[in-house]
């Protein structure tokens, strides 16, 4: 799992969609400061995911599927639809990783499919084609076929397409059905699917939500709530920000039903974890994984502050070995953010004034689907917690 926030930067210009509010210095926004400084140091990528998240999660350009046996087995089920999108550079996804996403994913239309269906306007179609969710993340898969004689070519680094203009009115919206969230907040991110013919009509994309929770909010993905998708066109957004439209229309999807859940409740009582640098302490309320993220609930020690919100010094290691970290994972990141941004030693800053912080909950989405089978524990700072599937 090796993408990271610079990934999402990468190749994006537009202003990130968000909705509902987030801590204005919790430790994904200073990730994200941080990384917009420090962007052009990366390679990029042609057409990049949350990770989200921060992710969220944008996917690795790989060559267009071919129908291979596996594929083909596939073809008709969320797994196969999504291998694609979350495929890492270098590889394939494994047999369970690709079962994960069946469990969890979703096909629209066809034999034995579900709504929604395809929406057609002004002459241009767009057709839900697969979804995937858990509580914190939606992927959405969609065709997208212009009106007869448009072409929807490959863009250049210069340009790319939008599911929004920059007019009243052309901003997508998903909104969920009156009186169910108390929080109903999200951040969008767009990926083009490989095209093996850019000269035709038709592209496919994936748009991936993922929530921002904040004040204890209730709002889940895959809860089976109507969650109503507008789309009011496809645009080419130029370097400098300009829109100019595809097509316009009125392309509207109930996008909220039927998913399943996956999650494992793992034992986190009395868990703490230290920063000796920074001088305060985490206690973990709550800790959940399921094959797209892992979410958490814990208080601090740290006072509310201007500068940065706690680490949350969190890895997850499968039982081949392999170990990952996913989000903002040290201290030294924090330490770098103070003397980047306010050319500031952790020292002329600390020890802050002010009470200790309010409960924190959040959580990260994986790049790729996590097969739980494979995961042997969860490290909380120095404390391994296990996991086990049952």
């Amino acid at each position: 799992m090796k993408r990271n926030i610079a990934d999402l930067l990468d190749q994006y210009p537009a202003e990130e969609m968000e909705l509902g509010g987030s801590v204005p210095y919790s430790p994904s926004r200073i990730k994200e400061l941080t990384m917009h400084q420090i962007e052009t140091t990366h390679a990029k990528r042609t057409q990049p995911p949350f990770r989200p998240v921060r992710l969220l999660a944008a996917a690795a350009a790989v060559a267009a599927l071919t129908v291979t046996t596996f594929a083909a087995g596939r073809l008709m089920k969320a797994g196969g639809l999504f291998q694609d999108f979350f495929a890492p550079e270098d590889g394939t996804l494994s047999q369970g990783q690709v079962d994960a996403i069946d469990r969890l994913g979703q096909v629209f239309g066809g034999e034995g499919g579900n709504p929604p269906a395809p929406v057609t306007s002004n002459g241009a179609t767009i057709t839900p084609v697969a979804a995937l969710a858990d509580e914190n993340v939606y992927y959405l898969r969609l065709r997208v076929e212009a009106p007869e004689g448009t072409a929807l070519p490959n863009l250049d680094g210069e340009h790319y397409y939008q599911f929004f203009g920059n007019a009243p009115g052309e901003i997508l919206t998903l909104e969920p059905a009156p009186g169910h969230y108390s929080v109903f907040g999200y951040n969008v991110d767009k990926t083009v699917l490989p095209d093996d013919n850019p000269e035709d009509n038709r592209k496919e994309f994936v748009l991936c939500f993922s929530a921002q929770h904040g004040a204890k909010g209730n709002m889940k993905f895959n809860d089976g709530i109507s969650k109503v998708l507008t789309i009011y066109g496809l645009w080419i957004q130029d370097a400098r920000k300009g829109y100019t439209p595809v097509f316009t229309g009125a392309f509207q999807f109930d996008i909220g039903q039927n998913f399943q859940s996956q999650t494992i409740q793992l034992d986190t009582e009395g868990l703490t974890w230290t920063d000796e640098r920074l001088d305060y302490t985490n206690t973990l309320e709550e800790m959940t994984l399921s094959p797209l993220s892992v979410s958490y609930r814990y208080s601090t020690t740290l006072p509310e502050n201007k500068y940065f919100g706690p680490d949350v010094s969190i890895a997850i290691v499968l039982k081949d070995g392999t170990r990952f970290v996913p989000g903002f994972d040290s201290t030294q990141e924090i330490v770098d953010y103070l003397k980047g941004y306010y050319n500031a030693e952790p020292e002329d800053i600390l020890p802050l004034p002010g009470i200790p912080g309010a409960d924190q909950e959040g959580y990260f989405a994986f790049d790729e689907p996590l097969d739980l089978s494979q995961v042997d524990y969860v490290m909380f700072g120095d404390t391994k917690i296990p996991v086990t599937v049952e």
